[in-house]
């Protein structure tokens, strides 16, 4: 959210929105997402919302904004507004759905995920937490070696460890600026799976400088390294949620931490995005 830039892979994991028309509302238990998508685009009628979801819960692998992102694009699809030819003008909307109408603080690599799927390298110059700015530039990617996701179990709301973090950007702080500024830089210059390595590495050495990490990502990051990983970092907001690995051989590396606890695993390959089905 911060000018940044960094490279970004997506999981085979959806989050699904189904909308029927109905006599009578229908609406899942926590209306949140749906109350954040219809403020912005109101509902004729009434209907019934169903949600389906594959990402572990409050684990930072994006799972509100993805579900968000499906809402939103019911909720257009009723009320008769059509998604742009150019998904990132989409993705833009449901960032700024989930900052002002949700109240999450949030950045803008979730939302473009989401929507465009892939593997990319997303540069966001120009933008800042709170201004959109310009849209981001979108190049896909590829790179040598395969990732690993692995969850600590341990659930938390990414806002509430990006909030702390951006306000004392916003106050000016020079240590969080310097910080920022070295990380919003990496996505830039890594182009070799060594650049990875090094740059996966440092960002990690970052986030904890920032206070953005936590007692089981720090445990499990070098539990990655000691079981032979090239690298490994915080693969969401912090203080729990997941690490991602970069590794020569996923599936000793799976093997490994099965061993010694750890269950719940996903592979980052490209993935569609978006997708509407009737």
């Amino acid at each position: 959210m911060y000018g940044g830039c960094v490279i970004s892979c997506s999981v085979p994991a959806r989050n699904t929105c189904t909308v029927e028309e109905s006599s009578e509302w229908s609406l899942p238990p926590d209306t949140r997402l749906w109350d954040a998508a219809v403020a912005r685009i109101p509902l004729p009628g009434k209907y019934k919302v169903t949600w389906e979801t594959d990402v572990p819960r409050s684990s930072g692998l994006s799972g509100s904004t993805a579900l968000l992102a499906a809402t939103v694009a019911c909720v257009s699809v009723l009320a008769d507004k059509s998604i742009p030819d150019d998904r990132r003008e989409f993705a833009e909307l449901v960032r700024d759905i989930e900052l002002r109408e949700a109240g999450i603080v949030c950045g803008y690599q979730d939302a473009y995920m989401c929507v465009l799927g892939g593997m990319n390298r997303l540069d966001f110059a120009g933008k800042h937490p709170i201004d959109s700015g310009p849209l981001g530039t979108v190049t896909p990617v590829s790179v040598q070696g395969s990732f690993l996701l692995i969850t600590t179990g341990v659930e938390r709301l990414s806002g509430s460890v990006h909030g702390p973090i951006r306000d004392r950007w916003l106050a000016g702080d020079p240590n969080a600026r310097r910080l920022i500024e070295e990380l919003a830089a990496m996505g830039r210059s890594a182009n070799t799976s060594d650049d990875f390595a090094a740059a996966m590495n440092r960002n990690f050495q970052i986030i904890q400088e920032l206070g953005g990490s936590g007692e089981s990502i720090d445990r499990l990051v070098q539990e990655c390294l000691d079981h032979g990983a090239k690298a490994a970092k915080l693969a969401g907001a912090g203080m729990g949620g997941t690490v991602i690995a970069l590794t020569d051989n996923p599936e000793e590396l799976q093997q490994r931490l099965s061993e010694i606890g750890y269950t719940r695993f996903l592979r980052p390959v490209p993935t569609e995005g978006l997708r509407r089905e009737i």
